[in-house]
């Protein structure tokens, strides 16, 4: 009799074991078949997402990591085939074409002028995995262009979010060149952007230490902390703004700098919404100007105030020519 219970036992388990396996199989098949009609379709991005989501619950499937390295191998994602190869586990199809990423991205750095236009260009579509893959390559090829690769891969790196990875690599260049213009900009921007977090911890630890005394000893530290922090948090932050306004218009997102112009203007910074403009006119026509304004900002009534901003500004250059 026990030993009959114990085959049920087992049959059960099994039973589960194959259960499971059959749900991953068809979440799996029905995934890859939806994410290959998005492919015919052109909605490679779509297929994308699809997949990544769907490596979530499966992140080990091999059939769903050669599907989503295939995709981005199509996308010209190389960077980000050869990051994700590298994490899995090896079969001839992902050798294969990790061997076609490796030639791919060897032609990108046969010459020190095709290195610096690759790179640039995969910023340029914030393919930033890739820039950074590239600049590697480049450093290796390249040591008298040292500096110029460092930069680039430091600017790569911090556009991905990566600040530590990118001050590392900004402070590389600045022992070789200490004028460097743009990673001495990005070091300071990187500095603001931790003291900014900094900030922000130190309210989290406020509201837990109050759990722990009394309200009015806290709250007293708490206003006096705020105000020292935004003391000298306030002229970073709007400095933080300013730089990314202008990076989103560089990059020729008009609809995120027409969005933070705006809410510069319901702020009344009006110093900053000056800078900005004087910015975008030293770059564009003042025709063109106008017409980005017309074009994307999104509530009416704010654009006959910042077109006065924009003539004063065109004025004021006018007269200081």
């Amino acid at each position: 009799m026990a030993h009959i219970f114990q085959v049920l036992i087992l049959f059960v388990v099994v039973a589960g074991i194959d259960a499971h396996g059959a749900t991953e199989n068809s979440t799996v098949t029905t995934a890859m078949i939806q994410a290959q009609k998005l492919i015919a379709a052109d909605n490679k991005r779509q297929a994308l997402n699809l997949l990544v989501e769907t490596r979530e619950q499966f992140p080990d499937n091999v059939a769903l990591i050669e599907l989503q390295a295939q995709l981005l191998f199509d996308m010209k994602r190389f960077g980000e085939v050869e990051k994700l190869i590298d994490a899995s586990i090896s079969t001839p199809s992902l050798s294969a074409l990790l061997a076609s990423t490796n030639e791919r991205l060897e032609r990108t750095t046969r010459s020190y002028a095709v290195a610096i236009i690759a790179i640039q260009k995969n910023m340029d579509v914030e393919d930033f995995t890739t820039a950074i893959s590239i600049a590697d390559r480049a450093l290796q090829k390249f040591p008298a262009q040292e500096e110029q690769f460092l930069t680039l891969k430091g600017e790569a790196l911090y556009k991905n979010n990566e600040l530590e990875a990118a001050e590392i690599e900004f402070r590389k260049a600045l022992n070789i060149d200490p004028l460097n213009p743009v990673a001495k900009e990005y070091v300071a921007e990187i500095r603001s952007t931790r003291q900014a977090q900094t900030s922000e911890e130190w309210a989290e630890w406020v509201l837990i230490f109050k759990d722990k005394v009394g309200d009015f000893i806290v709250t007293f530290l708490a206003l006096f902390a705020a105000f020292l922090l935004n003391s000298l948090m306030g002229p970073i932050g709007l400095r933080l703004k300013l730089n990314h306004a202008r990076r989103s218009f560089e990059r020729g997102d008009y609809d995120e700098f027409t969005d933070l112009i705006e809410g510069l203007l319901d702020q009344e910074k009006f110093a900053m919404l000056r800078s900005n403009f004087r910015f975008v006119l030293h770059h564009k026509s003042y025709d063109d100007a106008k017409e980005i304004l017309k074009r994307f900002v999104v509530t009416p009534e704010r654009l006959p105030s910042l077109l006065h901003i924009l003539d004063r500004e065109r004025e004021k250059m006018l007269e200081n020519a």
